[in-house]
């Protein structure tokens, strides 16, 4: 009984957070500490999916929500304003439309919540149907499953959205030398020492730990979005100490590599109507093959525009020192 109240007063706690960061971050007056509070957001958001028993949401919610996109937010702050425009200029909006604004909203959002409530709950859901073709899926885990089996027309378009968030941004991108973190400095022996033998230690951890979630995924929690967030974290580190030099074109490999999970989600689905039944089946006995060729494909697909993007380049050369 004492733990049952101990839980309920720590997702108490963890929702009253939520709402006050929430506030913070929308009306902070300083932008820079918007962000930080919007990343802070994100962990606190990786804490409630993970206590609403949502591991895989939870992954993509500290790997993503919070990591890289508090990542490209900095990145943006820096490109946007300097140290005499840190605050943020008055809201041209009255204080008293804001509030009615945020009241109306938020009895919009409990009449639905209270209309979802009351209904019964049906028979058939989507939820126990995919539990139900499981087997046939070709993973053991049901997120995946309905990600790259069931509804993998939506994970298409996902990465659609982002190539094409990607390439929106190369055309409204500023020159390569006012956008991203800054300047780039070429490493050298002037570096804190410790640099060196931590990315030593961390590049191939960070390699091995992609590798892990990539195959975990057809398993247990775990997949291309998660894994591809490690990959790009790992890129954005290289970036800001020096390891790769951003250019302004990206080369051959990178153009590739930028398509290349799209082309190949694309190829396989239109396969599948000449060599299962449907676009974007997969023959049967070959689903836990394609799935796992199709995310190592997306991993990289969704790591490498997510780097460019922190980065405000076009592509990387490797440096050598």
């Amino acid at each position: 009984m004492i733990e049952q109240w101990f839980l309920w007063g720590f997702d108490a706690l963890l929702a009253a957070g939520l709402i006050s960061l929430a506030y913070q971050i929308v009306a902070g007056r300083h932008m820079f500490r918007s962000v930080v509070l919007f990343i802070v957001f994100g962990l606190l958001m990786a804490i409630a999916w993970a206590r609403l028993a949502a591991p895989d949401l939870a992954l993509a919610e500290a790997a993503i929500g919070a990591g890289l996109t508090g990542a490209l937010l900095l990145s943006a702050y820096r490109s946007l304003i300097t140290d005499e425009q840190e605050s943020s200029p008055p809201s041209a909006v009255p204080r008293w439309a804001a509030l009615l604004a945020g009241c109306l909203a938020g009895g919009l959002v409990a009449g639905i919540g209270w209309v979802v409530v009351g209904l019964q709950s049906p028979q058939e859901t989507a939820g126990r149907l995919a539990l139900q073709n499981l087997a046939d899926s070709g993973v053991d885990n049901p997120v995946t499953a309905v990600l790259l089996n069931f509804r993998s027309i939506d994970t298409l378009g996902e990465v659609v959205v982002l190539l094409v968030a990607f390439l929106a941004a190369r055309v409204v991108a500023q020159d390569i030398n006012h956008a991203g973190p800054g300047d780039w400095l070429r490493a050298s022996h002037r570096e804190p020492i410790l640099v060196g033998p931590l990315i030593s230690f961390i590049a191939p951890m960070a390699l091995l730990v992609t590798g892990y979630l990539l195959w975990a995924g057809a398993h247990q929690p775990g997949g291309a979005f998660q894994a591809g967030a490690v990959l790009a974290a790992l890129g954005v580190m290289l970036r800001l100490t020096g390891r790769l030099r951003p250019t302004t074109e990206p080369s051959l490999i990178e153009r590739s590599a930028l398509v290349g999970g799209v082309v190949l989600f694309s190829a396989i689905g239109l396969a599948g109507a000449g060599l299962a039944s449907a676009v974007l089946e997969y023959p049967p006995g070959w689903d836990y093959g394609l799935i796992l060729l199709i995310e190592t494909a997306l991993t990289i697909s969704i790591a490498l525009p997510l780097t460019l993007l922190f980065s405000g380049s076009g592509g990387f050369r490797r440096e050598v020192r």
